[in-house]
């Protein structure tokens, strides 16, 4: 899978920012017990960001980096996935995009989504999300 880039646009006030950041060594605050992942997704024609916002009892948790990561695939299904350490319990969000889980909650699982879907039902504008608790 690759991308073809014909043009960029900002979502935000645009500074040059180089090197990007580097979260690779980000963790999450150890006292963090269980967080939740909220995805924003446009799913219209063209190149649009995923934003995420990733909280716990209400506070934002910054990097969501650290907290959260995602795929999508060929075949245009999106994977949420929690941070070393946590596990996915709950998933939800628009109804058309299926959310559920890959495999077993609380498992070696992850949040799965089918945008396809919910373009072909109308739904473009995607709300998406699952939580994630601490290993026992």
């Amino acid at each position: 899978m690759y991308q073809d880039v014909q043009e960029v646009e900002s979502v935000g006030a645009c500074a040059q920012q180089l090197p990007f950041p580097d979260y690779s060594k980000a963790k999450p605050d150890k006292t963090i017990r269980e967080y939740r992942v909220d995805m924003h997704v446009d799913y219209e024609a063209g190149d649009h960001p995923i934003f995420f916002r990733v909280s716990s009892a209400g506070k934002e948790l910054r990097p969501w980096q650290a907290y959260a990561d995602y795929s999508l695939t060929g075949g245009f299904v999106l994977y949420g996935f929690c941070a070393k350490g946590f596990v996915v319990d709950k998933v939800f969000g628009t109804p058309q995009a299926n959310p559920s889980h890959f495999d077993e909650p609380r498992s070696s699982d992850m949040a799965m989504f089918d945008p396809e879907s919910a373009a072909a039902a109308g739904k473009k504008d995607l709300h998406l999300g699952y939580t994630c608790v601490r290993k026992p």
